[in-house]
């Protein structure tokens, strides 16, 4: 057993018990991982408020790699993101950011590069004025880069039983609708930039609502364990959009 200390986000969590929760941290040294912070509920308790979803935390747990559950011992708030809290749209983009990563990452699958991303997310989230959306779009391109899924300019990873193979890039982009060229383009501008040029960013709605959509319906297709998103209806979306 090692007392392992590192920043993290809180995914999600619920209560347990009386006076204690159970969350599931995403973290840049030990990935994605749920814990019981036992007594964390108690109104003398010091933890108040440190465990609600989003908050980026620096936590010191206790890891067994055979136990289910990690036990945090310590651990302190860095940023709650008021300035997502406090607006409906930027939290809506919040929650999507979190169900992203949380149904993609597997569970102590240790990713330095999407923790700093998803961590320069929120923190351009929380003090941007414009372009909301286009930083969860942002999100969805490196993301995908980085988990070496990408449709547009690579080889693609997908599921197929319980192995990984590569299939034809010019099919599967065809397949997952990044066969149009102004949507490519637009990924590619996009991929290139950060998150602090946003900031200065003419962003077309339209063409990012789609370049989403299409985003979210490749995660689905080319990663078994993800499912359907909860954010937002999409299927009925895709539909439409299939053929533009």
């Amino acid at each position: 057993m090692n007392n392992l200390k590192t920043d993290a986000f809180i995914l999600s969590g619920f209560k347990y018990g009386d006076t204690s929760k159970i969350v599931t941290l995403f973290s840049e040294e030990a990935g994605k991982f749920s814990a019981i912070v036992k007594g964390v509920r108690n109104n003398k308790s010091k933890l108040g408020g440190v465990f609600e979803n989003m908050n980026h935390v620096n936590v010191i747990f206790s890891k067994k790699e055979n136990r289910d559950l990690q036990f945090i011992s310590k651990a302190e708030c860095v940023s709650s993101f008021s300035g997502v809290k406090d607006d409906f749209d930027k939290l809506m983009v919040a929650y999507k950011l979190l169900e992203l990563t949380s149904k993609m990452m597997y569970d102590y699958d240790v990713s330095k590069e999407v923790y700093l991303l998803l961590k320069d997310a929120f923190y351009s989230l929380n003090k941007a004025d414009e372009n909301i959306n286009v930083i969860f779009l942002m999100y969805q391109i490196k993301f995908a880069v980085i988990q070496g899924i990408d449709p547009v300019n690579s080889r693609i990873r997908n599921f197929d039983g319980n192995n990984y193979v590569l299939n034809d890039s010019e099919n599967t982009v065809k397949r997952n609708m990044f066969f149009d060229e102004n949507k490519r383009k637009y990924i590619e501008l996009l991929y290139a930039k950060s998150f602090s040029d946003l900031v200065s960013f003419d962003a077309d709605a339209e063409l990012v609502k789609q370049i989403q959509n299409a985003y979210e319906y490749h995660f689905m297709m080319s990663i078994g364990k993800y499912g359907f998103s909860k954010s937002n209806q999409i299927i009925d979306e895709l539909n439409n959009k299939l053929y533009m």
